[in-house]
């Protein structure tokens, strides 16, 4: 009996601390880094940079080891609506309690993939620029109030508090205390794309996760490209029998032919002729790219370009078509985020003219705003990364190894990062390629576009969730499939 009442006690102590649990506030965080940093209450605290694809992915890893109910996200976005982190703009503060001790982790993913490793690096970053030292972070949460609150976001570990508008603070100095440097991040691709090498101020690994990228053309050259393909007779035939723009139905655009119009003193530069016959005769060519240092730039360089994977080889790697662009047929926009791509392409479609560019399968133009909507993903080599039916989550051609245009995310850890978060880093790694720890039931939770490396060791399922093969982390290789 004694025994009994002594387990009825433990149980009502732990009910009674589980219904305690609340979300951790600015002030708590505020507290606890003013603590002596000897006290094991001393605010952990560290801060990532880098690729937007796997953001929720990102937030899961970092939420595994969180006390249940300590969570609470801060964002510089103003809107903030329901979803998961990801929808919650880009530079975002995880906070939460691990042991009871109060944990913050600042995310920033503007500027993509490169900014992973750029705040370690010294000299110029591939667009020429100075390597960016001072990457922007939500304010410390505490001397600032964000201006938003009562707005939860549903994810696997419930509805989470978010408070939105918080400020941003240039943190080169650390003015308020909190760490000055990232101390590592995700990279869409590894650093050797850019022609980077980061082994003297850190170490880089395999993330386990494969992105899917894809053509996308404006909706005007979609139907054109119907029509000339003989899929549809007419532009208002394809309309009126491919309104939902069946990927069965796609047009195709080889790498050939993009290859042609997309690096630099191409053949396909003068008008679209070469695609769509009569249709396209001096019709300019707007080709919408991103900048150097973003990640989905660097996947089409090398997947179309072979830049630089063929450097040094006897076939020669290719250079990409930049600003500025002294052919008047060819209009380049070039942006920092995927955004900006989307807008451009919704522009350009607008005023009549023809696009072309590539975004990662993330990307999906169905639930877009009408400003960013204007965009079709277009089967590349006869194969749509929206293909076998997959129109929701856009891998499962890529993940059978039948569309090829897919790259492996990279880990980078910084030297001189903090200790928090040179074990974080590793810890979130493991769960991007393993969701919840090993869970199944946390296999939903792959992003659109993503799919696991089998080398992860996942619980989910080969085929759905998990490649059929992998390029080994090389992502000038290609995909060897096992499976």
């Amino acid at each position: 009996m004694q025994i009994k009442q002594i387990v009825l006690a433990v149980a009502a102590v732990l009910v009674a601390g589980q219904a305690a649990a609340a979300a951790v506030t600015q002030a708590e965080i505020v507290a606890a880094r003013a603590l002596p940093v000897s006290n094991p209450l001393h605010l952990q605290e560290t801060w990532l940079t880098g690729a937007s694809a796997p953001t929720f992915n990102i937030y899961d890893g970092f939420a595994l080891g969180c006390d249940a109910g300590t969570q609470h996200i801060f964002t510089n976005n103003a809107t903030v609506g329901t979803g998961k982190p990801g929808s919650l703009g880009n530079i975002m503060a995880y906070a939460c309690k691990r042991g009871g001790v109060v944990s913050v982790m600042y995310h920033n993913v503007d500027g993509g993939s490169f900014n992973a490793y750029a705040p370690h690096l010294t000299g110029t970053a591939p667009d020429g620029t100075a390597m960016p030292t001072n990457l922007s972070r939500v304010k410390n949460l505490g001397t600032v109030a964000c201006t938003v609150s009562g707005t939860y976001v549903s994810t696997a570990y419930g509805n989470i508090p978010v408070e939105a508008n918080c400020a941003k603070v240039n943190p080169v100095s650390a003015p308020d205390g909190a760490v000055a440097k990232p101390a590592g991040g995700f990279s869409d691709v590894e650093a050797a794309l850019w022609g980077i090498d980061v082994s003297a101020a850190g170490a880089e690994a395999d993330a386990n996760v494969t992105q899917t990228f894809g053509l996308v053309v404006t909706p005007n050259l979609y139907r054109q490209l119907q029509v000339a393909q003989g899929i549809y007779a007419s532009v208002a035939l394809a309309d009126a029998g491919d309104a939902a723009y069946d990927p069965t139905k796609a047009p195709n655009i080889t790498r050939a032919q993009y290859i042609s119009i997309a690096q630099l003193g191409g053949g396909y530069q003068t008008d679209w002729q070469p695609l769509l016959g009569a249709a396209g005769m001096d019709k300019k060519v707007y080709l919408a790219k991103r900048v150097a240092t973003s990640g989905t730039q660097a996947s089409s360089n090398a997947f179309f370009l072979q830049n630089p994977c063929a450097s040094g080889s006897s076939q020669g790697q290719l250079f990409p078509a930049v600003l500025p662009n002294p052919i008047p047929t060819l209009v380049i926009s070039e942006g920092s985020g995927t955004g900006n791509v989307k807008t451009s392409l919704t522009g350009i479609n607008t005023a009549g003219n023809y696009g072309i560019g590539v975004v990662s399968a993330e990307n999906n133009w169905r639930t877009e705003s009408a400003a960013n909507a204007g965009y079709r993903f277009v089967k590349v080599d006869g194969v749509h990364p929206e293909g076998n039916g997959d129109v929701a989550m856009a891998r499962n051609t890529a993940i059978k190894g039948d569309y090829n245009f897919v790259m492996e995310m990279k880990s980078f850890v910084a030297n001189l990062g903090d200790d928090f978060g040179k074990a974080l880093i590793p810890t979130i790694a493991a769960a991007l390629g393993n969701p919840g720890g090993g869970d199944p039931a946390r296999c939903v939770d792959v992003p659109r576009g993503l799919f696991l490396n089998p080398a992860g060791g996942s619980n989910c399922t080969i085929g759905i969730e998990v490649a059929k093969g992998t390029k080994y982390g090389n992502n000038c290789s290609p995909v060897q499939l096992f499976y």
